[in-house]
C-alpha cells in the first residue's frame, strides 16, 4: 500500500486509524498510551492466528526489559476503551500462558487523504465518557464558555464541558504517563510478588473464585461471594494464612486470566505458587431447580494431589451461609486447623451472618462506603442489621461509615459498641479494625494509628489497612510517612483506587499539586463511574487555581451523581474562589435541598454567611449564621464575626467559648484542621490589637496543611494581616510567595495592588490590578474589589 494511503481498521463501532494514530469508538476519539495502540495494531494486523506473549513483548517492547504486567495492562486498557468483556469476549480472547487473538471480523480499508497525513501521534479524549451518555453534565454547564472561549454562542454547553474536561484530564496526566513508562522499562521487576506471610505455625491457603457451572446469572456473584464467605470463615483459625480475594484477583489479572472463566487446577496451582500458599481450594456451584450444590477440592500445591473432597447441597437460598459454616468447618479440620472451640452446633461463619440477604445488603455497603456514598450505606446496613440483628460486623461498618468516610464521631460509638457486644461473630482481623474505628471516633487517633500498625504487621497484605494509617497519619502532619505506607500499599495492588485518593490528598497539603493532579487522575481512570473520583481531582485542579478544570470536573461528578453533597460544596466554594458570587448562593441552597442532616444544612448556612460576608451584606450573612448556630451549637464561628462586625461585643464573648470548645466530629477519620484552628486565634487577636500574637498564630497557622474543601485555604492570612498593620514590604514578599504557589490565588493580585498603591508604585499597583481583573473576568459585575480595581485602572 502506498505511505500516502490511509488505513483503517473497522469492527463493532470500533475505527482505528493508523495514520492518524488514534481509535474511535461511535465517532468520538479514545486515550491510549502509545504502546497499548501498538498492541492494539499488532493484534488487528495478525487477526488470522494466535499471538503469543513473547511475539507481543518482543515486537512492542523490543530491547526494554518488561514483565507480562506491562502486555496485561495493554490489553486490560484496550478492553476497556472498546467495550470489550473478558469473561465474554467480542474482540480480544485470552488463550492463558498462551497469548492473545483477535476474534471479531475486521473491516480494512484504504483511504487517499487530500492532504498530506502528519506523523501518528495518539490523540487525547476523556477516559469512560461517550457523547450521549446520561454521565454528562447539564445543558446549563456553567462553565463551557469559560472553557473554550471561541464556542459557537448556540453550541452545545454539554458538549463544550465534556470536550474541554477531556483535553484538560488527558493533557495533564502526561507527567503520570511518563513516570509509569519510566517505571515499565526497568531492568528489574516492577512489581512485587503477592506473598502470603510465612509464619510458623501456620499453613499459607489460597481460596480460587468458584466455577458456576449453571451459569446462572443471577447466581453469579457467588463466584467471588462464596470465596469470600470461606475465606472469612478459615481466617478465623490461628493457624493459616489466608490469601484475600483483593489479592487473588490481582495475581490472575497477571497471569492473563479471563474474569468469570473457570479456573483450570494447573491455573490455580500457578497461582498459590506465586503467593507461596501450600494448600489450594477449588470449587464450584450448579443449580439443581431450587437446589444449589457446591463442591469443593483441597490440593497440595507442591504436586497438585487431591488432599480432600466435599459436596454440599443448599435445599433453599435462605441455608446458603449457615450450610457453607459447616461445610468451612469441615475444610478447616482437612487443613488440621479447626478453630479453637468450634462445633458444627457453634458453626465457624457466626463470625457474620447466616442470612444470606443481609450478607448481600453488607457487601454492597461496602462498596458504597469505599466510594464516600455514606448516606447509601447507611441505608444498607441497617437493612443488614434488620434482618440479622446479631450482625457484627455490619454493625461496625455502621460505625466505620459515620466516623471514618463521615464526620460524626457521635453516631458511630452506639453501632461500634454493639459490634464489641457482639465480639464473638469477629474475627482476630475484624477486632482490630472495629478497636481502629472505636478509637477514631473517640478521636484517639494514635490510638487508632497503634491499632492499624499492629493489622499490618500481623496482615501485611491489608491495602485498607495501610489506607486508613495514612489518613490518620496525615492528620497528625506525618506526610512523609503517610506517602511511603500508600507506596507500600500500591506495591502489593498498583490499581489501588482509594490508595490514588489518599496519595493525591497528601501531596495537596504539601502543595504538591502536580503531583496530586496525577494521582487523582488514576483515580478518575481506575473508578471512571465514580462521583468521589472526579471530585477528587476538581479538588485537586481547585486548589493547583486552575479554576475552569475544576469547575467542569465538578460538573461531570455532580452529571454522575446530582445528590452528591460534597461536590456541591466544592463547586460553590471555587465559584466563591473566582468571584462568582450568585452561582456560589445558588449551589449552597441546592445543599439545602438535599442536606442529610442538622450537620450538613448547618454547613450549607455557614457557607451562604461567609458568601454574604465577602459581598458585604452583612444582615444576610448575619441572618444565615445564626441558622447555622441554631442547627449546629459548635459551628458559632460565623455568628461570632458577624457579631464583631455589628460591633457586638457581648454576644461574640459568649460565642467565643462555643467556638473553641469541644469539636466532636472527625474529619474523614481524622483530627480537626489545625490551620483553622491558629487561623482563629489569630483573627481574634488582630481584632484586639494584639499584632504580634496574631502574627504569631499566622505564621504557626501556615506551617499546617490547608483545609481544600473550606471556602478560603487561608494562605493569605499573614499576608493581610501585615496589610493591615502598615507592613507593606512583608505583606508584598508574603503575596508573591502566595503567586508562586498559586499565580490565581483569589484576590491575591488585589492586595497585592493595594500594597504597591499605598507604598507609591503606580505602574506595579495598575499591573497587578489589570492582572486581577484577568483572573476574575467572570465574577459578578457588583463585586466590591472587582468594581475598585476597574476604577483604579480607569485612572
Amino acid at each position: 500500500m502506498s505511505p500516502t494511503n490511509k488505513q483503517i481498521f473497522r469492527f463493532g463501532d470500533v475505527e482505528v486509524d493508523l495514520a492518524q494514530g488514534c481509535v474511535r469508538r461511535g465517532g468520538e476519539e479514545l486515550h491510549l498510551r502509545q504502546q497499548t495502540f501498538q498492541v492494539m495494531v499488532y493484534l488487528l494486523k495478525n487477526r488470522d492466528r494466535i499471538v503469543t506473549k513473547e511475539e507481543l513483548l518482543g515486537s512492542i517492547w523490543k530491547e526494554t526489559a518488561v514483565t507480562d504486567d506491562a502486555l496485561v495492562q495493554c490489553v486490560m486498557d484496550i478492553r476497556r476503551a472498546i467495550g470489550d468483556d473478558s469473561r465474554r469476549p467480542q474482540f480480544i480472547k485470552t488463550l492463558p500462558k498462551v497469548g492473545y487473538r483477535f476474534i471479531s471480523p475486521v473491516e480494512e480499508r484504504s483511504v487517499q487523504p487530500e492532504t498530506p497525513v502528519a506523523a501518528p501521534a495518539v490523540r487525547p479524549a476523556l477516559i469512560g465518557v461517550q457523547p450521549d451518555s446520561p454521565e454528562h453534565p447539564p445543558e446549563n454547564s456553567p462553565t463551557a464558555s469559560a472553557l473554550l472561549p471561541g464556542a459557537r454562542p448556540g453550541a452545545s454547553k454539554r458538549g463544550v464541558v465534556v470536550i474541554a474536561a477531556a483535553i484538560l484530564l488527558v493533557t495533564a496526566t502526561m507527567p503520570l504517563a511518563a513516570y509509569l513508562r519510566a517505571k515499565l522499562a526497568r531492568k528489574t521487576k516492577p512489581l512485587a510478588d503477592v506473598s502470603l506471610p510465612q509464619v510458623p505455625g501456620r499453613k499459607p491457603v489460597a481460596v480460587m473464585y468458584f466455577d458456576n457451572q449453571s451459569g446462572s446469572a443471577d447466581l453469579d456473584w457467588l463466584r467471588e461471594g462464596l470465596a469470600d464467605m470461606i475465606i472469612t470463615d478459615l481466617s478465623r483459625s490461628d493457624k493459616l494464612s489466608l490469601l484475600s480475594r483483593q489479592q487473588l484477583h490481582l495475581l490472575l489479572e497477571r497471569l492473563g486470566h479471563n474474569e468469570g472463566d473457570k479456573i483450570r487446577l494447573d491455573e490455580a496451582l500457578d497461582v498459590a505458587r506465586r503467593s507461596q500458599a501450600r494448600i489450594v481450594v477449588l470449587g464450584s456451584f450448579a443449580r439443581l431447580g431450587e437446589q444449589i450444590r457446591i463442591d469443593v477440592q483441597l490440593h497440595n500445591v507442591e504436586d497438585g494431589q487431591l488432599l480432600a473432597a466435599e459436596r454440599l447441597v443448599v435445599e433453599q437460598p435462605g441455608q446458603m451461609l449457615s450450610q457453607v459454616d459447616l461445610l468451612s468447618l469441615k475444610l478447616a479440620s482437612h487443613l488440621g486447623a479447626p478453630p479453637p472451640g468450634t462445633t458444627p452446633e457453634t458453626p465457624l461463619t457466626s463470625v457474620m451472618t447466616n442470612n444470606l440477604q443481609a450478607y448481600r445488603y453488607y457487601s454492597m455497603a461496602v462498596e458504597k462506603a469505599q466510594a464516600v456514598n455514606n448516606e447509601d450505606a447507611i441505608a444498607l446496613l441497617q437493612k443488614a442489621v434488620a434482618l440479622d440483628p446479631q450482625f457484627a460486623m455490619a454493625y461496625g461498618r455502621m460505625g466505620y461509615v459515620y466516623a471514618v468516610t463521615g464526620y460524626d464521631a457521635e453516631k458511630a460509638k452506639p453501632p461500634l459498641e454493639k459490634a464489641f457486644q457482639l465480639s464473638q461473630r469477629l474475627t482476630e482481623k475484624d477486632r482490630l479494625y472495629i478497636n481502629a474505628w472505636y478509637s477514631i471516633a473517640n478521636r484517639d487517633y494514635q490510638g487508632a494509628i497503634v491499632a492499624l500498625r499492629q493489622i499490618i504487621n500481623q496482615y501485611p497484605m491489608e491495602v485498607e489497612a495501610y489506607l486508613r494509617l495514612s489518613y490518620l497519619l496525615r492528620g497528625e502532619g506525618q506526610h512523609d510517612e503517610a506517602i511511603s505506607i500508600l507506596k507500600r500499599a500500591l506495591v502489593i495492588d498498583p490499581d489501588a483506587r482509594d490508595v490514588y485518593n489518599a496519595l493525591g490528598l497528601v501531596y495537596l497539603d504539601l502543595n504538591r499539586f502536580e503531583d496530586a493532579i496525577s494521582a487523582h487522575q488514576r483515580y478518575v481512570q481506575l473508578a471512571p463511574g465514580e462521583s468521589n473520583a472526579l471530585d477528587s481531582l476538581g479538588m485537586s485542579y481547585q486548589s493547583a487555581g486552575r479554576y475552569p478544570e475544576a469547575l467542569a470536573t465538578y460538573e461531570l461528578a455532580l452529571a454522575r451523581r446530582p445528590d452528591n453533597l460534597v461536590t456541591i460544596f466544592h463547586l460553590g466554594n471555587a465559584y466563591v474562589q473566582t468571584g462568582r458570587y450568585q452561582a456560589a448562593l445558588a449551589q449552597y441552597r441546592r445543599a439545602l435541598q438535599i442536606g442529610p442532616d442538622s450537620f450538613m444544612l448547618a454547613r450549607a448556612y455557614g457557607s451562604i454567611a461567609q458568601t454574604y460576608l465577602r459581598k458585604g451584606e452583612l444582615k444576610l450573612a448575619t441572618s444565615a449564621a445564626n441558622k447555622e448556630k441554631q442547627l449546629n451549637k459548635h459551628s458559632a464561628w460565623n455568628a461570632l464575626i458577624t457579631a464583631l462586625e455589628r460591633g457586638d461585643k457581648s454576644t461574640a464573648a459568649k460565642l467565643r467559648e462555643r467556638v473553641f470548645g469541644d469539636w466532636p466530629y472527625t474529619s474523614r477519620g481524622q483530627s480537626f484542621p489545625a490551620r483553622l484552628t491558629l487561623y482563629r486565634h489569630g483573627y481574634l487577636a488582630l481584632r484586639e490589637d494584639q499584632t504580634e500574637e496574631a502574627i504569631g498564630k499566622f505564621q504557626a497557622a501556615l506551617k499546617n496543611p490547608p483545609v481544600p474543601w473550606m471556602i478560603d485555604a487561608l494562605e493569605d492570612c499573614l499576608a493581610k494581616a501585615y496589610l493591615e498593620t502598615g507592613r507593606l514590604d512583608e505583606a508584598i514578599s508574603e503575596y508573591q510567595r502566595i503567586l508562586r504557589l498559586n499565580q490565581n490565588y483569589p484576590l491575591a493580585q488585589y492586595h497585592l495592588a493595594q500594597a504597591y498603591e499605598r507604598k507609591g508604585n503606580q505602574d506595579q499597583a495598575r499591573s497587578a490590578y489589570e492582572r486581577f481583573l484577568q483572573i476574575w473576568k467572570d465574577a459578578d459585575a457588583d463585586v466590591p474589589e472587582v468594581i475598585t480595581a476597574q476604577e483604579r485602572v480607569a485612572k
